[in-house]
């Protein structure tokens, strides 16, 4: 985790799947992978906007 997700909610899945129109599945399937990263919080998968745009950006 980086310093500026330090200071960012976590968001859900659900979120970011409306933030970048993909669906669910394939965004779990980007997570597995390490294309996008994610965090588990509670059992829970969560993830940092900032985190989700600059991994976006490298593909």
């Amino acid at each position: 985790m980086n310093e500026k997700s330090m200071l960012e909610k976590p968001v859900t899945a659900k979120h970011i799947c409306k933030m970048i129109g993909v669906s669910r599945p394939a965004l779990h399937r980007w997570s597995k992978s390490g294309t996008i990263r994610s965090h588990k919080i509670g059992g829970k998968l969560f993830f940092f906007e900032s985190e989700v745009n600059e991994d976006l950006h490298k593909c």
